[in-house]
């Protein structure tokens, strides 16, 4: 077996995609996952983040892939690995000897501390990942569950349930976009998503603060429009003008498969009002005027987040799986 480092623009991407996609699909049978050309543009890097990748191959065959993040504008002790293997070619220490290289380039990067995140779905907690990642010394520090809507979306049920919601957010107003954050909205925005960094539930998770400023959202739309995928997005302002809630959801421009929830944000001096599911049912209607085809949406929440969890599941989200977040000492 040969490992060598590969660069995200390579032709030799192709083949870590593939055995990304066949692992996945094997732990997470028709779970979410990043289409080729989105998870090419993502492992390109960028100021606030680098990644480095590594294939694993037998015989010219591609049979594991490897990756290393690295924050480069916070948490600059942290690396966050990702470890795939073929399926059919488990247990002959492929895996083993991709951790190898990446513990020694995080060293060699002076990050001390390594944090992934292993998926699966409802009814199986555990799988290899997990076995691997326990074996070799990280420990399950928070575990998200996975909910999904799919067609049929019952938007009449989000209507009443945005009603019933109103009368608690008097004096907000409801905000959607598509796409880029318009320039007046920069600063607050930034503001919320550094929040959500910390103020979402983190378990017992050793991550800080993010960084965001407009450099860091301009460069991440940039990034987006690249990989062609485009967002859907929600605020809640205050009547002082300020940005008191955010929920983002973001879909391939060409693919109706796989939507992601991301941010979601209630400023802490806001809370009580119901902002949370305004602003996520709002952005859900928008998703699907625009998208009536969509397929799937994704959400994660912590396990402990009993608030966030609700509105999910009143806006029509179900359970589908798990996301745990495992940590351990470089």
């Amino acid at each position: 077996m040969q490992i060598r480092p590969i660069n995200a623009p390579d032709d030799d991407f192709a083949a870590w995609y593939e055995v990304y996609a066949a692992a996945r699909e094997a732990d997470y049978p028709g779970g979410p996952h990043w289409l080729e050309r989105e998870l090419k543009v993502i492992y390109e890097g960028t100021e606030q983040h680098g990644s480095r990748l590594w294939l694993a191959e037998d015989g010219g065959r591609a049979v594991g892939a490897a990756l290393l993040g690295l924050p480069l504008r916070d948490n600059l002790t942290l690396g966050e690995p990702e470890i795939y293997v073929r399926p059919g070619h488990w247990r002959r220490g492929i895996g083993s000897a991709l951790l190898q290289e990446i513990e020694d380039a995080a060293k060699a990067a002076g990050r001390t501390s390594l944090l992934t995140y292993l998926e699966g779905p409802a009814g199986a907690p555990a799988n290899s990942g997990t076995a691997f990642a326990e074996k070799n010394g990280f420990s399950r520090r928070i575990t998200e569950i996975s909910r999904v809507q799919r067609p049929p979306f019952d938007l009449d049920a989000i209507t009443a349930a945005e009603e019933a919601a109103r009368p608690y957010a008097a004096g907000y107003r409801i905000v959607t976009w598509r796409d880029n954050v318009p320039d007046e909205y920069l600063d607050e925005y930034a503001r919320l998503q550094a929040r959500l960094s910390t103020d979402a539930p983190l378990g017992d998770l050793e991550y800080e603060a993010e960084v965001w400023d407009e450099a860091r959202i301009r460069t991440g739309e940039a990034r987006r429009a690249r990989m062609r995928r485009g967002s859907w997005n929600a605020a809640a302002f205050a009547p002082d003008g300020s940005m008191a809630g955010l929920t983002v959801i973001t879909l391939s421009v060409d693919s109706d498969e796989c939507g992601f929830q991301d941010t979601t944000i209630v400023d802490p001096a806001h809370r009580g009002h119901r902002l949370g599911l305004l602003v996520k049912a709002a952005n859900v209607r928008a998703l699907l005027a625009d998208r009536p085809g969509v397929q799937a949406v994704w959400t994660w929440n912590a396990d402990s987040n009993a608030h966030m969890i609700a509105i999910n599941e009143t806006l029509g989200y179900r359970v589908a799986g798990w996301s745990a977040g495992y940590q351990k000492s470089a």
